[in-house]
């Protein structure tokens, strides 16, 4: 079953949520959001799937009453938002969850865990292991619809952020790290040598006034950018320790 419905108020959800008219003005949006609700009652998936429809979301939306239902529609295509009813009769919404976020075809799915008022600490438990966010029932709104979904698509969005940084970093450490372990020590004495033997012809320049005063200037050039260079291979040897520290550390 579909709905393309634009109804609501659109501006309260994030812009990529919202929904996208045809150039022909049908009134049909060219992309709709895939969303998949589990609840064993039919009355409760109904109320949600109306609030949906009132928050301004242009959807397709999928039911299942039970784990074996969604498993077969998890298999069968990619969703955007799963709502996951946490009482399922002898089924568990945390089981359910597992099920989402563990299925390599749903890497992209946002999981919403649906509880009762008297469930939040296990809507709490399914945060802290993968849900994206929860919403009450008997508090169900559009407006807590909007929320509950902007709130989990940017909570994504900076989870990937974080991921990539962390990806970018480990990269970097590698890279200065071959940097260091092959061409590290070698810069160093070239670095070191060099800077010595310029000193030396700088001393000799000065005592001999036959000699163009420019060699004096270039040889301060070139003293100068090895002391550079050297000041940023022991940068890089910096960079690297924090690298490694920032992966170690539990809080990154």
């Amino acid at each position: 079953m579909t709905s393309d419905r634009p109804l609501g108020n659109r501006d309260l959800l994030p812009s990529h949520l919202r929904t996208e008219i045809d150039i022909e003005g049908t009134g049909v949006s060219k992309t709709r959001l895939k969303v998949l609700t589990l609840d064993d009652d039919n009355v409760d998936r109904m109320r949600l799937i109306r609030i949906c429809e009132k928050s301004g979301m242009s959807f397709e939306y999928s039911e299942a009453e039970n784990l074996s239902q969604l498993r077969s529609l998890l298999d069968q295509e990619p969703f955007d938002i799963v709502f996951l009813d946490h009482n399922l009769g002898r089924d568990s919404g945390l089981d359910a969850l597992h099920m989402v976020i563990s299925h390599e075809d749903q890497a992209g799915a946002i999981p919403i865990m649906v509880t009762g008022a008297n469930d939040l600490k296990i809507a709490m438990d399914a945060m802290r292991n993968g849900c994206a966010d929860y919403l009450v029932k008997e508090e169900l709104t559009v407006a807590s619809l909007t929320k509950s979904v902007a709130t989990a698509v940017e909570r994504r969005m900076l989870y990937a952020e974080i991921s990539a940084s962390k990806m970018v970093n480990r990269e970097v450490a590698k890279v200065v790290q071959r940097f260091m372990l092959t061409c590290g020590p070698d810069i160093r004495d070239i670095l070191k040598n060099s800077i010595k033997k310029t000193r030396g012809m700088k001393a000799l320049i000065r005592n001999d006034q036959t000699l163009d005063p420019q060699i004096l200037s270039d040889l301060t050039v070139l003293e100068r950018g090895c002391l550079d260079l050297t000041t940023f291979v022991d940068d890089l040897d910096s960079v690297l320790h924090g690298l490694r520290a920032s992966s170690r550390d539990p809080k990154h």
